[in-house]
């Protein structure tokens, strides 16, 4: 007897598929291409992956009546992850639930490199074989290209099959293409300034790819895409947990990856009008994690102690052995990592930033999932990472969500009234990672949210004597209104269901604000580690450099307002943008700055955070929010 299969819909995009018995919805879905917001990788831990079954909904899980509100469970809605299909069904998925497009941030700051690429298109004159000149095809032309400055190549045999035909083809007048030593190609002299290159910055949760015209050094064109992996999980602590689980999960998450970036690749094509087999070289920055899972490294030994990468090294690939959809002949380099939390991304914010060149103490930060940390001058660096966990980038939060369409992206307090902006200026949806932020700084600076981090009005709250009350002695009545009860804990209603695109309200629950503690806690205790190593003060540190995406949306005050950022003017405070990808720029532009980040790979001191007895003392101490200035 065969297997007992189910028809699943997904609803709104109306796309069927036959399941096999047993399966979740998140399963369904991920096979069906359709990517929901699955933070915690299907573990049930997040409640990111909410669904509705209109129909016959089956009863909830264990997991479902932890996660989910009561009014959520008697609309119907369950976790993708906890429902196996047993039968036909209809699965409807909120906007809130899925990973559609974000706000991706592209550019950044980088500094003017002399332009050296590692490709060179040059167009050569060579003379005929005649009997007095009998000098072989090869020679001929390694000949030719020394004259031109090019000296001490070399001509792989596959080209040399070729070269006999393609010389007499071209009437000795070609176009040759040389990656660092090696001539890889022959083409028409006429195409000698076609001549590409394209910089990649792989990150956990979005891929942006910037295309080079190496001939000149411009930027020819520019796209990005969330990385479809976030369906595997949010963090890379659970894409390695799937790779361990399934037989072919390494394999499944290179292939997303590869297939986004092959989308990017022919969206960059198409911008700038060219073909993609002119583009011969990718440089590529990224964690460690998504380092390895493109490369097709293991990954199991980066999530388990003693934390061991499988390389830390560059790497230079053939486009065709990963699959990338540019010349076949072209190379992917892969930049150097610093350790198994702390890669190339970093070694890329480095490069772009100048901080291997300063002799001012800086501190660079890449606010994510893995909070990176760079701190030093010219003379010494120190990098670390903190596991500040994915609540900045919507997930684990109740109604949290990526910087997309009708996300709170800020919060003010305007008076007693509370002042809301979202993305696109549209309807709220729910709440992205500038907007907790924001949220919990408004509600600490109303005597709503305590140091401790409790909400006024929760279990225990009467005693509480720290929040600063408003001028009148209490919290201000109109903001008052707006502490509920919510399932057992409580809740501040950020907008309510009439003012919502989801008819529901957006509510900031008390566990929202224990996951903003622990997030910032982890970074800002980072920060006072790497100050005590490097044997330096907080005023000692002369700017602060926020790199990234969720940097760059950031307001300073507020970050300082939680005690995210060190206690510094905000004029200390600079934003640097996607300084990785910028980094990755660079590293396209000028081969001879792939010796400096192999340098820096090896040079910058690694400290490594979980092993040092007194982090835990330093991080208790940071999940306490600072007292309200005056």
């Amino acid at each position: 007897m065969g297997e007992r299969v189910h028809r699943v819909v997904f609803e709104p995009d109306g796309r069927t598929l036959f399941v096999p018995d047993g399966q979740t919805i998140l399963e369904a879905a991920q096979r069906a291409g359709v990517h929901l917001n699955a933070p915690c990788g299907g573990k049930g831990t997040c409640s990111g992956c909410r669904v509705i079954i209109p129909h016959d909904p089956p009863p909830p899980t264990e997991t479902c009546l932890r996660e989910l509100s009561g009014e959520e469970i008697r609309r119907h809605l369950r976790l993708a992850c906890q429902v196996r299909v047993r039968g036909d069904m209809r699965v409807v998925i909120p906007e809130e639930t899925r990973l559609g497009d974000q706000r991706i941030l592209t550019e950044g700051v980088a500094r003017a490199v002399p332009l050296a690429p590692n490709v060179r298109k040059v167009a050569v004159h060579l003379p005929s074989p005649s009997v007095q000149d009998q000098r072989a095809d090869g020679e001929r032309l390694l000949d030719g290209l020394a004259d031109e400055g090019l000296a001490d190549l070399r001509l792989d045999v596959k080209v040399i099959r070729e070269l006999p035909a393609r010389l007499r083809d071209l009437e000795f007048h070609p176009a040759a293409v040389v990656i660092g030593r090696d001539v890889v190609h022959l083409d028409r002299a006429t195409s000698a300034d076609a001549c590409y290159g394209i910089a990649f910055d792989v990150g956990t949760t979005t891929l942006v790819g910037y295309l080079v015209d190496l001939t000149t050094g411009r930027q020819a064109a520019v796209a990005s895409r969330a990385n479809p992996q976030a369906a595997y999980g949010d963090d890379v602590i659970a894409r390695i947990e799937f790779c361990g689980r399934q037989r072919d999960g390494a394999r499944t998450l290179h292939g997303l990856v590869v297939g986004a970036l092959n989308e990017i690749i022919a969206e960059v094509c198409r911008k700038a009008a060219i073909r993609p087999s002119v583009i011969y070289e990718a440089t590529v920055v990224g964690n460690t994690t998504m380092n390895h899972l493109l490369l097709r490294l293991p990954v199991e030994g980066i999530a388990r102690a003693p934390f061991v990468a499988a390389s830390a090294s560059a790497h230079e690939v053939p486009s065709k052995d990963l699959g990338l959809r540019m010349h076949p002949r072209g190379r992917v380099y892969t930049a150097p990592l610093i350790a198994s939390f702390v890669g190339a991304d970093t070694v890329g914010v480095i490069l772009a930033t100048g901080l291997h060149e300063d002799d001012r103490l800086r501190l660079a930060i890449d606010i994510g999932t893995n909070g990176e940390i760079v701190l030093g001058t010219r003379s010494r660096l120190l990098a670390c990472s903190t596991a500040a966990g994915p609540a900045f980038e919507g997930a684990r939060i109740r109604y949290g969500m990526r910087a997309a369409t009708g996300a709170i992206d800020r919060v003010d307090l305007e008076g007693e009234r509370l002042a809301l902006h979202t993305i696109d200026d549209a309807p709220p949806v729910g709440l992205c990672g500038t907007g907790l932020i924001d949220a919990v700084a408004a509600l600490l600076e109303a005597g709503i949210v305590s140091r401790s981090g409790l909400m006024r009005g929760g279990a225990g709250a009467a005693a509480v004597t720290e929040p600063r009350p408003s001028e009148s002695g209490a919290v201000a009545p109109a903001l008052a209104q707006r502490v509920v009860g919510a399932d057992g804990e409580t809740g501040f209603i950020l907008a309510g269901a009439d003012e919502t695109q989801t008819g529901h309200p957006v509510l900031l629950t008390q566990r929202d604000v224990r996951e903003v503690q622990l997030a910032k806690g982890a970074i800002a205790a980072g920060i006072v580690m790497m100050l005590e190593e490097f044997g330096a003060r907080v005023q000692d540190v002369q700017e602060v450099l926020l790199a990234g995406a969720f940097g760059n949306y950031l307001r300073p005050e507020r970050a300082l307002a939680i005690g995210l950022l060190p206690p510094l003017p905000t004029a200390r405070v600079r934003f640097v943008g996607n300084a990785a990808g910028a980094g990755a720029r660079m590293l396209l532009a000028s081969r001879g700055l792939r010796r400096v980040a192999d340098d820096l790979s090896r040079g910058v001191e690694h400290v490594e955070l979980s092993q040092r007895p007194e982090f835990q003392a330093r991080f208790a101490e940071a999940m306490f929010f600072p007292v309200p200035g005056p």
